[in-house]
């Protein structure tokens, strides 16, 4: 265990840790894996004073901290839009056409005859914004 001085250096939080983990190594039976409470308060301190610190401090495996400290920070984004073109060809068409889907599942198809001038992006705008 560590010396009592080098303990008051850390955050009061990072310190009580330590302790309760140092108690869960001093009693248990046998080597086995660290109770999930323990982690998840390790890994809120990681966010909190980094990653290397806090390993450091409380013993622990960097890399196994480094995903439960790095794990919630995480946020969720709405997926990629994604758009297929079609490569035009190199000599006059009879048509083109153009589909787009939302993401509700709405679709929009925009058949042009050859040679036809249409603003699509306004189409397309006019579209997404009826579907929000």
């Amino acid at each position: 265990m560590r010396p009592r001085k080098l303990l008051h250096s850390l955050p009061v939080a990072l310190a009580n840790l330590h302790e309760r983990i140092e108690h869960w190594r001093s009693s248990r039976a046998k080597r086995g894996r660290m109770p999930p409470d323990l982690w998840s308060e390790a890994g809120r301190l990681a966010r909190q004073h980094g990653v290397h610190p806090v390993a450091k401090a409380l013993r622990l495996n960097y890399e196994a901290l480094k995903a439960r400290g790095e794990g919630s920070k995480k946020k969720r984004r709405a997926p990629p839009a994604f758009v297929e073109l079609e490569p035009l060809p190199s000599f006059p068409s009879p048509g083109s056409t153009v589909e787009v889907q939302s993401p509700g599942g709405a679709k929009m198809t925009i058949r042009l005859a050859g040679g036809a001038t249409v603003d699509i992006v306004a189409l397309i705008e006019s579209f997404w914004s009826r579907e929000r």
